[in-house]
């Protein structure tokens, strides 16, 4: 079966899971039930919240690694280390273009799933 989805390198995301395409269905599936509700606690960012969007930019990061979603995984952790920092205004300047690529990405994947019996 081939994998087709805009923003994932599926090669990448099926090598992690040694090849096993149940493995790697299974972690699109995952990736489109649990990263909406990541997105959500990033989109309500604050200075008082930083330690909450760090852990959920940190889930967007590591289920976007099992996918190959390589610049969401990028972006992600980019987030991440700046919530851990405390740089609020650097979150802010990427936040909002983040999280509409991710929900894109989320999109494309679920998409792919509902075409392909997924």
């Amino acid at each position: 079966m081939a994998i087709e989805i805009p923003g994932l390198d599926a090669n990448s995301g099926l090598d992690l899971c040694d090849g096993n395409m149940q493995i790697y269905l299974n972690s699109l599936r995952l990736f489109v039930s649990g990263t909406p509700e990541d997105l959500e606690k990033m989109k309500g960012v604050s200075a008082e919240t930083l330690e909450d969007y760090s852990i959920a930019a940190h889930s967007v990061k590591s289920m976007s690694v099992y996918i190959g979603a390589e610049e969401t995984r990028k972006t992600a952790k980019e987030l991440e280390t700046m919530a851990d920092a405390g740089d609020f205004a650097g979150i802010m300047a990427k936040n909002e273009a983040f999280i509409k690529y991710a929900e894109s990405i989320v999109g494309n994947v679920r998409n792919w799933l509902e075409k392909n019996g997924g």
